[in-house]
C-alpha cells in the first residue's frame, strides 16, 4: 500500500518539519499502547503530532444581544443532556444568545477519550455555539474565548488579573471561580469569572484529576447588557441539570416559578452608611430582591459600623469634632437605629440572622478600653451595658468569658424573628455554613476567602467587602459606598449579595446603580 493511500485523513502536523503528511504507523509496544505516526516528508516518527490550530469550525464573532448565556465544553466529552435542555429553555425565555467556550484536556487516558485516536472533537450539540476569540459584549466586559486553561487547573483565574486591562473578563472552565480586581473605576466592579461547564465530568485518575472532578461545576453565566453596564449571575445546576435564576427555575422539561430562596446573605451593612439605592434594590422596590426571591432567611454581616466610638478614631481630633458637629456621638442611638433597620426590613414570614462580626464586636472593645468619665454623651449607656457584662463574667475551660454587650443589648430591641449568632456559633442551610463572618481564619489566622475555602465545608461569608468565589467559599461584598479608610484608592469592593436558592445552589448578585438585573426584560419574558 502506498504512503498516500495510508493517509486517508489529517492527523495533525509533524512536530519536526511541520508537514501534515502523517499516516498511522502501528502502536507503541509498552503498556500505554499509544498510536504512532510516520511523517512521509522527513520520516520522523511520533506519538504526539501537533494538532491543527482550529480543526473544528468555530465562531469568531457574536451577534449583538441584550442577554448572553455562556458556558464551556470539554473536548471529546458528552454534554450533560438534562443541563443542555435546561439551558435551551433559559435561552428561549430570555431571548439570549448561547455561547460555548471550548476547553481541552489533551489527555488520552481521561475517561471519555481512552482508546480514541483522535480527540479534537466536541459534542455535536455545542458545535453551532463554539466561540474562539476575544469578544467585547460592551465596553466593560469581554469573553476570552481564545484563552485555553488546563481543564483540571486548581486556580483557573490565577495570573489573569491584568489580561483584560480595565475590563471584566469571562473564561471557559469547569471550576466555578470569581475574582474582583481593584481598579480606579468605583461605579462598576472589574470581575474575572469562569463559566462552569455543560459537559460531564471527565478527568484522569490522578491527584490533579480527582481535584478537578471534585470542583467540576455543571453551570453557566448569564450576562445582561444595558449600554455600558452589565449584570452577571452564576447558573449552577443540580445533578439532573435543573437550575434557578432569581425567581425562575429551568429544568429539562421547561420553565416554572422557583420556590422561595433559602437565604440572601447581604454585603456588609454598616447601617449608618448603607446606600439608599442598595436598600431600594434589596428591600423597597416593587421588584426588589426580597420581594422577588421571598427568602426564608436574611443574613446580616457587620450590621453595626460602630462609627460613634471606632477605636481607630481615638487620636483623630478632627474626626471626633466632625462627629460632635453632626450629632453622631451616641452609641445607644447607633445600636438602636441598626436594630430598628433590621426589624423594619425583615418580612414577617422571614427570619433575620445577625452574624457575629468584627464591627459589632467593636462595642466589646470599647467597653474594655474606654474611659467613661471622659465621655459624657455615652456615660449612662456605658455604665448600663458594663453592669450587664459584669454580671455575666465567668471562668470557662478556656479562660474568662462574658456575654457580647452588643448582643445583650440589641436582642432586647429585636423582633421575634431576629436571631443573633454568638462568635463561633454555627448556622447551616443546605450544607452551607453561615456562622463565619470571615475575619477569623483557621487556627487563629486572619480570615480570607482562600483559607476559609479549605476547611472542608461550604461557606458563605462577608467581611472583606469583595465578591469572590473560591471553590466552595462564596464571599459577599458590601452595602455601602466608599468608607473613610478607602477613599481615593483603587478598590475591588462592590455592592453584592449572595443568594442561596431553593435547590441549595448559590449565586452572587451585583447591584449596579440601584439595579441588579434587566427587570423590565424579565417582566416581558414572564408575560409571554
Amino acid at each position: 500500500m502506498s504512503t498516500k493511500a495510508k493517509k486517508a485523513v489529517s492527523f495533525g502536523f509533524c512536530p519536526k518539519c511541520g508537514s501534515d503528511a502523517l499516516f498511522k504507523h502501528g502502536k507503541t509496544t509498552n503498556q500505554t499502547s499509544k498510536q504512532r505516526y510516520h511523517c512521509s516528508v522527513c520520516k520522523h516518527r511520533t506519538t504526539t503530532p501537533r494538532l491543527p490550530s482550529n480543526p473544528v469550525s468555530m465562531r469568531t464573532k457574536l451577534p449583538n444581544a441584550k442577554v448572553y448565556i455562556i458556558t464551556a465544553a470539554q473536548n471529546a466529552t458528552p454534554i450533560h443532556k438534562g443541563f443542555w435542555q435546561s439551558l435551551e429553555h433559559a435561552a428561549s425565555f430570555y431571548g439570549a444568545e448561547k455561547v460555548v467556550i471550548p476547553g481541552r484536556y489533551k489527555n488520552p487516558t481521561s475517561q471519555w477519550t481512552q482508546g480514541n485516536d483522535e480527540h479534537e472533537w466536541w459534542d455535536s450539540a455545542v458545535l453551532p455555539y463554539l466561540l474562539n476569540g476575544r469578544i467585547k459584549l460592551n465596553e466593560r466586559i469581554m469573553i476570552l474565548g481564545d484563552v485555553k486553561i488546563q481543564w483540571a487547573a486548581r486556580s483557573p483565574l490565577a495570573s489573569l488579573d491584568t489580561l483584560t486591562k480595565d475590563m471584566s473578563g469571562i473564561v471557559g472552565h469547569g471550576n466555578r471561580a470569581l475574582r474582583s480586581i481593584a481598579t480606579p473605576q468605583h461605579k462598576h466592579p472589574k470581575l474575572m469569572l469562569t463559566t462552569g461547564a455543560c459537559t460531564k465530568p471527565n478527568y484522569t485518575d490522578t491527584k490533579q484529576g480527582a481535584i478537578g472532578a471534585f470542583n467540576h461545576s455543571l453551570g453557566a453565566l448569564i450576562v445582561e447588557i444595558d449600554g455600558d453596564i452589565f449584570y452577571v449571575r452564576e447558573l449552577n445546576a443540580d445533578r439532573h441539570g435543573s437550575f434557578i435564576d432569581l425567581d425562575m427555575e429551568f429544568t429539562p422539561e421547561g420553565v416554572k416559578p422557583a420556590g422561595r430562596a433559602l437565604s440572601i446573605s447581604m454585603g456588609d451593612t454598616h447601617q449608618r452608611f448603607v446606600l439608599p439605592q442598595v436598600v431600594d434594590a434589596t428591600f423597597n422596590a416593587k421588584r426588589s430582591m426580597v420581594n422577588l426571591l421571598r427568602p426564608q432567611h436574611l443574613i446580616w454581616h457587620d450590621l453595626l459600623d460602630f462609627h460613634t466610638r471606632n477605636h481607630h478614631h481615638k487620636d483623630h481630633w478632627l474626626t471626633g469634632f466632625g462627629k460632635w458637629k453632626a450629632g453622631k456621638e451616641c452609641v445607644r442611638t447607633e445600636v438602636e437605629d441598626a436594630i430598628q433597620f433590621v426589624n423594619n426590613k425583615t418580612p414577617k414570614d422571614c427570619k433575620s440572622i445577625i452574624v457575629s462580626s468584627n464591627h459589632d464586636r467593636a462595642m466589646a472593645r470599647w467597653l474594655e478600653e474606654a474611659d467613661f468619665k471622659k465621655d459624657p454623651v455615652n456615660l449612662e449607656f456605658y455604665l448600663e451595658i458594663a453592669a450587664t457584662a459584669a454580671k455575666s463574667v465567668k471562668m470557662s475551660v478556656g479562660g474568662i468569658m462574658y456575654d457580647d454587650p452588643f448582643i445583650a443589648y440589641a436582642q432586647k430591641l429585636a423582633a421575634a424573628n431576629v436571631q443573633f449568632l454568638k462568635q463561633g456559633q454555627s448556622f447551616i442551610l443546605a450544607g452551607v455554613e453561615y456562622g463565619l463572618h470571615g475575619d477569623n481564619g483557621p487556627n487563629g489566622s486572619r480570615g480570607t476567602t482562600k483559607n476559609l475555602s479549605t476547611i472542608g465545608v461550604k461557606v458563605t461569608k462577608g467581611h472583606n467587602h469583595t465578591a469572590e468565589i473560591i471553590d466552595g467559599c462564596y464571599s459577599a461584598g458590601k452595602s455601602t459606598g466608599a468608607l473613610e479608610y478607602e477613599a481615593g484608592g483603587p478598590s475591588s469592593h462592590s455592592n453584592a449579595h449572595v443568594v442561596q436558592y431553593a435547590n441549595g445552589k448559590r449565586a452572587i448578585i451585583f447591584i449596579i446603580n440601584g439595579r441588579y438585573c434587566l427587570d423590565e426584560r424579565r417582566s416581558k419574558s414572564r408575560d409571554k
